[in-house]
């Protein structure tokens, strides 16, 4: 089963909600592409890091040599000093959703996976790509604006059009930007898609 972001919902308008959510933790990669091309490759970029793409620091217990004398005795003792030494590794963290694109400049967006809420900022592995960087959020209130079908820049536009018409009706004013959010693979057909459009207020 896969994690998804937690939230509550405050109010709720058709196919749109306000939510209100806790903590959690977004791994983010910045792309100078068109819209497609940043979701493809920002998608693949973070794929990377989840899958192994990581540096994991583990701590190792390293007993001293035993000696010739302690070899040959029936008991061997405990041996000190023991000693912790730093190795690194990979790790596999669970696939969350939603995977999010945010228009960040002329061209550039901003593609996150939310990671596993059972990760700290300081427990999460370091990632091998250095474009990736984290991002921690707490108890914002978000507007959601949901709808169906597969996302491209075209309908992503026209639905951020819908949710600010939403906004202005209902006197909010939007504290982010507007992110496209998706929550299936890329398997699951259109019609059965879930997708939305996210603004803080």
């Amino acid at each position: 089963m896969v994690e998804t972001l937690e939230y509550s919902v405050l109010k709720k308008d058709d196919n749109i909600e306000i939510r209100e959510y806790g903590h959690y933790i977004l791994a983010q990669v910045d792309i100078d592409e068109s819209f497609d091309d940043a979701i493809n490759k920002g998608f693949s970029i973070l794929a990377n890091y989840i899958f192994g793409g990581n540096k994991k620091s583990l701590k190792l217990a390293m007993t001293a040599p035993v000696s010739e004398e302690q070899l040959n005795s029936e008991k061997i003792a405990m041996t000190t000093p023991v000693t912790e030494e730093e190795v690194t590794a990979s790790e596999k963290i669970a696939m969350t959703t939603p995977v999010t694109e945010e228009k960040t400049g002329r061209n550039f967006h901003r593609i996150s996976f939310s990671m596993p809420s059972k990760y700290k900022l300081e427990t999460l592995p370091e990632p091998e790509d250095e474009k990736i960087h984290f991002k921690e959020f707490k108890d914002q209130k978000i507007v959601a604006l949901r709808f169906k079908g597969r996302v491209k820049e075209k309908l992503a536009k026209r639905k951020i059009e819908e949710l600010k018409e939403w906004l202005s009706n209902n006197n909010f004013e939007p504290k982010s930007h507007f992110i496209v959010a998706q929550y299936n693979n890329p398997l699951v057909p259109g019609l059965l898609r879930r997708n939305e459009i996210l603004v803080e207020i």
